[in-house]
């Protein structure tokens, strides 16, 4: 599939972005750079958030971008995930049909990322990419689906099965290892006998006011042999409370559902049933700021 036959993926620039790449600019030397450098921090920064809404990590402060020497030195705008390689996010302006590449990133990337500006900066389009270069130039109407790509970089979703085994990722602990104190931690999904629990530190970005959050998960097998499910995000102490706002929504195969902290609340939560095999998405969002977990029932 090439850009012409996909919709193309809008992400909203916000004031963060801009904070980064006006900083960013400020520090070069000449109005050309630092237009190469602003430009350059925002694609970075709009793939880094799209990214991350997927659930897939990145490194931006690994970045050469982010690099105060290397970003003046070269015209880079890397972005590092983890354990895959660096993908290349080159700006694209309006009206433009193709994208030059410097030298300096033509080689050691596992990818190269088109992203298009709105006239005012605001919003950028995720145009498509290509996973090898053997010119210096690339030809916007050749590049495939960002889909293709995602699929490469998407990681394996919790399997919730698994953990009837026995089997957990490393991160996510016994609830009473993560919620404090750890003689509070049990009250929290205990109408089932045979539920499973578990939980799992989230990071939404910069604490607020020094709280840190938990994403906590039981399941349980019903009559049914449907697999019942219940989402909670907690604060990490149990004597705070959530920030009002904070967002839980839980995207399921044929549905959705939300839930949303008011003053007060000390958690939220979502409970629902799937068949064995289904998948669903957890999302966690405060203002600009969200965690993404992908599951398989």
């Amino acid at each position: 599939m090439t850009s012409q036959d996909m919709e193309n993926l809008e992400i909203t620039l916000g004031i963060k972005a801009h904070r980064f790449a006006s900083k960013f600019a400020a520090e070069q030397t000449t109005t050309a750079k630092s237009k190469q450098v602003y430009l350059n921090t925002l694609a970075v920064y709009a793939v880094h958030r799209y990214l991350k809404y997927l659930g897939i990590d990145t490194d931006l402060k690994e970045s050469d971008c982010w690099n105060p020497i290397l970003r003046h030195q070269w015209n880079v705008a890397d972005l590092i995930v983890p354990d895959i390689g660096t993908l290349e996010c080159r700006s694209v302006l309006p009206g433009e049909t193709t994208v030059s590449l410097p030298p300096e990133v033509t080689e050691d990337r596992i990818g190269y990322i088109a992203i298009q500006f709105s006239e005012h900066l605001d919003q950028v389009e995720l145009l498509g990419f290509t996973k090898a270069v053997v010119a210096d130039v690339l030809e916007i109407s050749r590049l495939r689906s960002v889909d293709d790509l995602i699929g490469e970089l998407s990681p394996q979703p919790v399997n919730l099965a698994a953990w009837f085994e026995g089997i957990f990722d490393e991160v996510w602990l016994a609830i009473g290892d993560i919620l404090l104190p750890k003689e509070l931690a049990f009250d929290s999904c205990r109408s089932h006998s045979n539920n499973i629990e578990r939980a799992k530190k989230i990071d939404l970005g910069l604490l607020v006011n020094g709280k840190q959050f938990a994403l906590v998960v039981s399941v349980w097998t019903e009559d049914n042999q449907e697999q019942g499910v219940i989402i909670q995000v907690r604060p990490i102490s149990r004597t705070e409370t959530l920030p009002p706002g904070l967002k839980l929504k839980v995207l399921l195969e044929s549905d959705e559902a939300e839930a949303i902290a008011r003053e007060a609340d000390n958690l939220i939560q979502l409970e629902f049933s799937e068949l064995p095999g289904k998948t669903f998405t957890v999302i966690v969002s405060l203002n600009n700021e969200f965690v993404t977990e992908n599951f398989v029932v």
